[in-house]
């Protein structure tokens, strides 16, 4: 083939990542459990590993697929119990607060009614005469409506996530996590061969980069998640918050999108207080509870778990979330920070390169000769 017919690289770049990209938007669909098998896959080989070379079996290594399957059993085991025990709880919990919902709904229209009277708002009797109020077309924020929170709630109630597909899922999580971490290591080792050898020391590098940001950021991230679900249920169910389990597992869940978590925890919490009316100082109770797990989750928590591993600005993060929950649904909202944090990687990459290039440096050089010339 003669250099005129050779295809740029950059053109090839383009059409890899043009087809990936049209890949993962076809398979969307399907990709959330396939993700979700890596990530256990991906969180748990460091403890296969061990377990590998611990030599716990009359001083010989343990097969790989008896770790597997022990660590699998074992991890699925504490989930299992945690939903058992958890689930009931919140049930309860709910079942409990509907029955009493007619009349906390009466005693606070009681409560707030003369104050709004005086404020000239007119006390809804109903839901739906409230967003008539607000002049909030239900239909289209049900329809248009569509956020990384929102996102994750139309994967688990509707579109193409039924009963059986749930199902089906939650049976294919686990075997495609025994096969992943089976062949774990050999499937790094094969994708290593497939980079040419004069690019591998830098490629070798910049995933090893990759792969200590995004374990720290997955593990640090699960184990926040649930200290904030534990610290939210515990101090609002301590001051008598309606609901109380219920508000903190969903803030735990969603604390990995910056804000929405404790945003949707407090607005929760205070409209539990207003219809479990018990005067002022419930809300400052709210407050205060709310203050605390906040200034323990900005200046302990985080830090001393996740550090600065990821280093992107809470917007950044916002706005990837974003992106993915509108381009792959679910799926994006799964992948949009680890996204984030190779993009900003590959992006520190490149900046590296560009100042150390011979554009950039003898162009700094030309700059300073110019400036420091002698006057005539």
């Amino acid at each position: 083939m003669s250099e005129r017919d050779r295809v740029p690289r950059w053109v090839l770049w383009i059409g890899i990542s043009v087809a990936t990209g049209w890949l993962l938007y076809t398979l969307r669909g399907v990709l959330a459990p396939v993700f979700f098998a890596f990530l256990i896959a991906y969180m748990l080989d460091p403890l296969v590993d061990r377990i590998e070379e611990s030599r716990l079996l009359r001083g010989k290594p343990i097969a790989r697929a008896v770790g597997i399957a022990v660590l699998l059993v074992g991890v699925f085991a504490v989930a299992a119990v945690l939903i058992l025990v958890v689930a009931p709880m919140v049930y309860q919990e709910i079942a409990s607060f509907v029955k009493r919902l007619p009349g906390l709904v009466a005693r606070s229209r009681v409560a707030w009614e003369p104050l709004l009277a005086e404020l000239g708002l007119e006390v809804p009797t109903s839901v739906g005469q409230a967003f008539e109020q607000l002049h909030v077309d239900v239909q289209s924020v049900l329809t248009k409506g569509y956020t990384p929170a929102t996102a994750a709630v139309k994967w688990l109630l509707g579109g193409t996530v039924s009963a059986v597909g749930a199902f089906v899922a939650a049976l294919i999580v686990p075997v495609f996590a025994f096969y992943l971490l089976y062949d774990f290591d050999v499937l790094v080792a094969k994708a290593g061969e497939l980079i040419p050898p004069r690019h591998r020391p830098e490629a070798h590098g910049f995933f090893r980069e990759v792969d200590a940001v995004l374990g720290q950021f997955f593990r640090g991230q699960f184990t926040v998640m649930t200290i904030l679900a534990v610290l939210y249920s515990a101090g609002y169910g301590v001051i008598g918050v309606p609901l109380a389990v219920p508000i903190g597992i969903m803030a735990g869940l969603l604390s990995f999108i910056p804000y929405v978590g404790s945003t949707l925890a407090l607005a929760t919490a205070l409209l539990m207080t207003a219809l479990d009316w018990q005067g002022w100082t419930q809300i400052l109770w709210v407050l205060g509870v709310h203050g605390l797990i906040q200034g323990l989750e900005g200046f302990v928590i985080t830090p001393k778990i996740m550090g600065d591993t990821v280093g992107i600005s809470a917007i950044a993060v916002l706005f990837a979330l974003l992106v993915g929950a509108e381009l792959l649904g679910f799926t994006g909202v799964l992948l949009a920070v680890p996204a984030a944090a190779v993009t900003k990687i590959l992006l520190q990459r490149i900046d590296e390169r560009y100042r150390k290039s011979e554009f950039f440096v003898s162009g700094a050089a030309d700059e300073s000769s110019v400036t420091e010339s002698p006057k005539d």
